[in-house]
């Protein structure tokens, strides 16, 4: 399992957690997730032979999120 925090800029409630924390439903893989607006943080724990980075990243992206770092 991996462990990972992405800063994300543009939460700012907590229906913003609420759809992040779904991609849990839609990536295999990923075995916890944790938002917070307040904190401007995802942080969450994967198994990187089932879902990648890259994946999670594209997903948060497609839900109009963006990250403070690549």
């Amino acid at each position: 399992m991996v462990k990972l925090q992405l800063v994300i800029t543009d939460m700012h409630c907590s229906n913003c957690t609420m759809l992040i924390e779904g991609i849990e439903d839609e990536l295999p893989g990923i075995t916890s997730i944790s938002a917070s607006y307040r904190q401007g943080t995802v942080k969450l724990e994967f198994d990187p032979e089932q879902v990648s980075e890259r994946e999670i990243r594209a997903a948060i992206e497609q839900l109009g999120y963006h990250f403070d770092s690549p």
